[in-house]
């Protein structure tokens, strides 16, 4: 593809969502931008704490794109104030390069006038627009920038947003991110190295060896695993680190229609990590905090998943087999 024209070049701070989507998304984004990296402002979020981000802490006259990100459907004007935050800080949003609701986006924005990149909706077009990286590429074939590398980026970018982690960005991305999920540092140093590089640099292939010791640790995990009757099945991840979602997927996956999880959670009320047990299923007619709630007045969660102390276990288990 030509590089002749390239409207990408005037963007200067990007806002993103750190999913796998959103990270190999980002990256081919700064390969378009094609700027040196301390020239482009990078941060990741979630729709849902954009009450974040700090418009008035950037440098003055940003260009802006969002990547990945959709406009809080349970609180559209957290969206609408930060979209505010961003003008009123001298600031212009130039592309908005989303897949989940252009609906919802034109009511915030008001117009799509200007925009690079407008957002889309999945809804409509599940498999055109299936995901951020579908949404770019489709406006780079439009335009007519960009490389392989840039293309192989987007793949990747969809693959994750379908849960398919085997392609060669999306597999490095996701294992890098979830050794540490909540480390934003990550994703920025992910999308900053792959915009320049097919290749991992010495952190990452750090961050991917963490994961694969979370990997092992899933095996002892199942090791512990004892059934107890009724599709409940206990496992004990005391003092592992585990992926959670990957660990559950392969618990159900082997028979479990709930599952008891030994581990430890962040205690709000302490302060700390405390020892707790957590049910979780994947059936949803199965509301497990409803059936707990009833026997441990204490326990936390919600419909999928539920929180108990470990003395209140053996209560939470009856109260389970009783329903099933």
């Amino acid at each position: 593809m030509s590089k002749s024209i390239n409207p990408f070049s005037v963007i200067t701070q990007v806002i993103a969502v750190g999913s796998v989507d959103g990270i190999c998304t980002t990256s081919a984004l700064l390969r378009l931008i094609g700027r040196k990296a301390d020239e482009i402002g990078l941060e990741f979020c979630q729709a849902f704490t954009v009450d974040k981000i700090a418009p008035s802490t950037w440098q003055d006259g940003r260009k802006v794109a969002l990547v990945d990100l959709a406009v809080n459907n349970r609180d559209a004007e957290m969206t609408r104030a930060f979209v505010a935050r961003v003008k009123e800080a001298g600031h212009e949003i130039v592309a908005v390069i989303d897949e989940h609701n252009r609906a919802d986006w034109l009511e915030v924005l008001g117009s799509f006038l200007g925009l690079i990149v407008e957002p889309q909706d999945q809804n409509e077009e599940p498999e055109r627009f299936g995901s951020s990286g579908d949404v770019l590429l489709e406006a780079i074939e439009q335009i007519g920038v960009g490389d392989t590398h840039v293309v192989d980026l987007l793949d990747a970018a969809a693959a994750g947003d379908h849960m398919d982690f085997t392609t060669h960005f999306g597999a490095m991305v996701n294992q890098a991110v979830k050794s540490r999920i909540q480390d934003d540092t990550r994703r920025v140093h992910l999308a900053r190295r792959f915009a320049e590089s097919r290749e991992p640099d010495e952190a990452i292939l750090g961050w991917i060896a963490e994961y694969e010791q979370i990997l092992a640790n899933h095996d002892t995990v199942v090791a512990s695993r004892q059934d107890l009757g009724q599709g409940i099945h206990r496992v004990s991840a005391k003092g592992l680190a585990v992926d959670m979602t990957t660990l559950m997927g392969r618990l159900y996956g082997d028979g479990a229609r709930v599952v008891a999880l030994e581990g430890e959670a962040f205690n709000k009320a302490l302060g700390r990590k405390t020892l707790q047990i957590a049910f979780g299923s994947r059936d949803k007619g199965l509301d497990l905090f409803s059936l707990v709630k009833g026997a441990v007045p204490s326990a936390s969660g919600f419909a999928n998943k539920v929180n108990v102390e470990p003395a209140d276990e053996e209560a939470a288990i009856n109260a389970i087999k009783a329903a099933l």
